[in-house]
């Protein structure tokens, strides 16, 4: 099983039976399950119509969301548009999270019940993390031998101990229509999942990246 830890929002409108979880751990998501593996994705969405149908669209995708945490407070990002040019909430409300920023935010306790909830995994890829959740998230691939795949923002700190084999990525939230780097990373992550080794996965992955 591949757990992804991130942020998503709805891509299409609330009654829209086509809309889609949108950001790069959404699409990571969903090419993982498209390729034939196990997913669980570790969120957080509104307790709202949006929420609501954002989960039915992971649902739709083959992705579970058992690990989704639904918040009261804050509502669920909304492109109405899909082919907006929709960012990440975890990068894109950044700056207002420490003044009670609009929309769900993850932390590291709702990362860490998530991981000691699911315990078969094979693959933890988290995206974009804070400083907190990143080592819950070391932890957890420590612990259970995982395969750990980190995906940061250009310029974030280094990690320190982080599990033999683990991979980190530097890479910014581009547009949903603009980028199949999500895509592809969902199939690497896919591959390591069926046994294969990680160096010749990701091998496949970067011949495919211009």
């Amino acid at each position: 099983m591949i757990v992804v830890i991130g942020a998503t929002y709805l891509r299409g409108a609330s009654t829209d039976t086509n809309a889609m979880p949108g950001g790069l751990a959404g699409r990571v998501a969903m090419a993982a399950a498209a390729a034939g593996s196990r997913v669980e994705l570790v969120s957080k969405v509104g307790e709202d119509a949006a929420g609501d149908a954002l989960l039915l669209a992971l649902t739709r995708a083959g992705v579970g969301h058992v690990a989704v945490l639904r918040d009261a407070v804050h509502r669920t990002e909304l492109h109405p548009d899909p082919d907006d040019t929709a960012v990440d909430p975890v990068a894109s409300d950044a700056g207002s999270i420490a003044t009670g920023g609009t929309v769900p935010v993850l932390d590291a306790a709702d990362v860490g019940l998530a991981l000691r909830y699911l315990t078969d995994y094979v693959v933890i890829v988290a995206v974009h993390p804070t400083p907190a959740a990143s080592a819950e998230a070391i932890t957890a691939a420590d612990w259970a031998g995982a395969h750990l795949v980190l995906v940061t923002l250009p310029g974030a700190p280094a990690f320190a101990a982080l599990p033999t084999g683990s991979l980190v990525l530097e890479v910014a939230e581009e547009p949903d229509g603009g980028s199949a780097f999500g895509s592809r990373l969902g199939v690497y992550a896919a591959a390591v999942d069926r046994g294969e080794a990680p160096a010749s996965a990701f091998a496949a992955l970067t011949a495919e990246v211009v």
